[in-house]
C-alpha cells in the first residue's frame, strides 16, 4: 500500500470586532430593524466600514499603517511551481534482508530522531547468516590447535632423537675402545720385543765366547719367545679390533643415513601437514571475516556480532532505524507484511522544516534568470506568499515539458508549505525597471476577484475597503494603476483580518434582516 501524508496547519485567527458602522447604521442588537423587518432588506446595502478593537489592532500588527510610495520595479512573469520534499534532507528507508515485519514502531506523520527504531523484521535469512557465522567461528577455533599440533609433530621429534642416537653411535664407531686398547698393548709389546731380541743376540755372542752360562742364554731365549708371542697376540687383537671397527662403522653409518632419511621424510610430512593446517586456518579466518561482513551488511553492529559469538544465541530480528531525523511522510509497509531488498523503499522520512519549490520556466525566460535573484511564490488557495532566492537553475531543457527547472528553498517551520501543493511563481523578466506607485502584495486582498485595499477613515480604528487596479506582482510589490494616491495610508499587515471582518459583517447584516 502507498500512503502519502498531508501536513495540515490549522490556524485559528481570533478576531475582535469593536463595532461595525455603515451608511445605514447596522445594529447587532436588532433594535433598529429586528427580524420582523424582512420586507426592507432588499433595499439595504452591506456595511462599508468596519471598526476593530484595540486588541485586534495589536494582535495582528495592523498599525503602523503603510504609506503609498513610488517604487522602481522590474516586470515579472509567472510560471507554475510545486512544493516538493527537500531531497537533501529526505531518506528512503528500505530493508537489506528478506522477512516479515514483526513489529511496527512508527506511523504516518510521526516525527522521529536519528537512530530511532522504525520497525523490526523477522528474517530467516538473517538467522541463516548468523548460524553460518557461528559455524565459521567453530571452524576457526578447530583450525588453530591443528596448526600448533603440526608445529610440534611427534614423528619429527622421534626422528630427530633417532638421528642424534645414530650420530652418537657413529662417533663411537669411529674411535672404538677395543682398537685403542689393542694398539696400546701392541705399542707396549714392541719395545719389549726389541729389548728381548737385543739381550738374546748379546747372550749368544757371550755364550759363544764362553762368557755366559747356558741357563742365562736359555732364559733369554725364553723371554724373547714370550715377548714375540705377546707382540703377535697384540697384532692379532689390533687386527681384530680394526675389523670390528669397520663393521661397527658401516652399521653406524647405515643407521645414521636411515635416521637422516627418516628425519627428512618426517620434516617433509610436517611441512605438508603444517601448510594444510595453516591453509585451513586462513580459510576459516577468511570465512569468519566474510560472514561477519555479511552480518554487518544485514544491519548488525560490531557489539551485536560479538555478543552473538559469545552467547551463541540466534536473534534473527532485523531492526530498521531512522538514518536521519524527520517525519514519516510515506509508509508502504504494514505489520505482518513480507518485505525484501528489491523494494525501492518501505518508508520515506523527510525534514519538513525546509522544502523545495520547483518551477518550470520556458527557455526564453530562463536565459534572463540567475541564481540569487528574488522570486515571489503565491499559494492562491491559502493566500500565503513569500519572497525567496533562486538557488538552482537547471542547465538542461526537460525533453517532455520543454521547460527549464528552477528551484528555491523555503523555511517551512510553520508547515504552511505542503509538499504536493501547486503554486504560482513570479520571476523577474530581466527587462528594464520602471517607477510606479506600489503597495506590498500582502496589503491587497481579493474580494470576489476584485483587488481590494483597506484604508483608514477619520473614525478611530475604523477602516473601509477600496477597490483598486493593479499590475502583475514584482518582487512582493503590486503596481497600483488606479485607486490610490501618493502618500496615502493603507493597511499592510493584517489586511486579511479586515477582509474576514467585512465578510462577517456582511453575513451578519444579511442574517439580521
Amino acid at each position: 500500500m502507498k500512503t502519502f501524508i498531508q501536513i495540515f496547519t490549522i490556524a485559528a485567527l481570533p478576531f475582535w470586532l469593536g463595532g461595525c458602522s455603515g451608511g445605514h447604521g447596522h445594529d447587532h442588537s436588532h433594535g433598529g430593524h429586528g427580524h420582523g423587518s424582512h420586507g426592507d432588506h432588499a433595499e439595504e446595502e452591506a456595511p462599508t466600514e468596519v471598526t476593530l478593537s484595540e486588541a485586534a489592532i495589536k494582535q495582528h500588527q495592523i498599525e503602523p499603517l503603510g504609506t503609498v510610495k513610488e517604487h522602481t520595479l522590474q516586470p515579472t512573469f509567472s510560471v507554475p511551481a510545486r512544493v516538493v520534499f527537500n531531497e537533501e534532507t529526505t531518506a528512503h528507508v528500505g530493508t537489506l534482508v528478506k522477512g516479515r515485519v514483526s513489529d511496527m514502531k512508527v506511523h504516518l506523520g510521526d516525527t522521529v530522531k536519528k537512530g530511532e527504531v522504525l520497525f523490526t523484521i523477522e528474517s530467516p535469512e538473517l538467522g541463516q547468516a548468523q548460524n553460518a557465522f557461528l559455524k565459521a567461528l567453530d571452524a576457526e577455533a578447530a583450525a588453530g590447535p591443528a596448526v600448533v599440533l603440526a608445529q610440534n609433530n611427534a614423528v619429527v621429534a622421534q626422528a630427530q632423537a633417532e638421528g642424534k642416537a645414530a650420530e652418537a653411535m657413529l662417533a663411537l664407531a669411529e674411535n672404538p675402545a677395543a682398537e685403542v686398547e689393542a694398539k696400546g698393548k701392541l705399542d707396549s709389546a714392541k719395545p719389549a720385543l726389541e729389548r728381548a731380541k737385543d739381550l738374546l743376540k748379546s747372550g749368544r755372542e757371550l755364550a759363544a765366547k764362553g762368557a755366559l752360562a747356558d741357563s742365562e742364554l736359555k732364559r733369554r731365549e725364553a723371554a724373547f719367545e714370550t715377548t714375540a708371542a705377546e707382540v703377535r697376540t697384540a697384532e692379532a687383537a689390533l687386527a681384530q679390533a680394526k675389523a670390528q671397527k669397520a663393521r661397527d662403522l658401516a652399521s653406524a653409518k647405515a643407521k645414521a643415513a636411515a635416521a637422516a632419511a627418516g628425519l627428512k621424510a618426517a620434516e617433509a610430512q610436517q611441512a605438508k601437514t603444517l601448510s594444510e593446517a595453516k591453509s585451513a586456518l586462513n580459510t576459516a579466518q577468511a570465512t569468519v571475516a566474510t560472514e561477519r561482513n555479511r552480518l554487518t551488511l544485514f544491519g548488525m553492529d560490531e557489539e551485536a556480532i560479538n555478543t552473538l559469538g559469545t552467547k551463541r544465541t540466534l536473534t534473527p530480528h532485523y531492526t530498521v532505524r531512522a538514518p536521519r531525523a524527520g517525519t514519516v511522510v510515506e509508509r508502504e509497509v504494514t505489520l505482518g507484511e513480507n518485505v525484501n531488498p528489491s523494494q525501492p523503499h518501505l518508508l520515506i522520512l523527510a525534514d519538513l522544516s525546509r522544502v523545495w519549490v520547483l518551477m518550470e520556466v520556458p527557455p526564453k525566460h530562463a536565459e534572463g534568470l540567475e541564481t540569487g535573484q528574488n522570486g515571489t511564490l503565491v499559494n492562491k488557495e491559502t493566500g500565503y506568499r513569500t519572497l525567496a532566492k533562486l538557488d538552482y537553475i537547471s542547465p538542461l531543457v526537460n525533453l517532455e515539458t520543454r521547460t527549464v527547472q528552477a528551484r528555491v528553498e523555503l523555511n517551512n517551520a510553520q508547515g504552511q508549505w505542503r509538499p504536493g501543493q501547486f503554486l504560482t511563481a513570479l520571476l523577474p523578466t530581466g527587462t528594464g525597471a520602471s517607477k510606479t506607485l506600489a503597495v506590498p502584495a500582502e496589503a491587497v486582498q481579493y474580494v470576489d476577484g476584485q483587488p481590494t485595499i483597506y484604508v483608514p477613515t477619520k473614525k478611530v480604528r475604523t477602516f473601509k475597503a477600496r477597490p483598486i487596479a493593479i499590475g502583475p506582482e514584482i518582487d512582493g510589490w503590486l503596481p497600483v494603476t488606479k485607486g490610490l494616491k501618493l502618500d496615502e495610508k493603507v493597511v499592510v499587515k493584517g489586511s486579511f483580518v479586515l477582509k474576514a471582518e467585512f465578510g462577517k459583517a456582511g453575513a451578519g447584516h444579511d442574517h439580521s434582516h
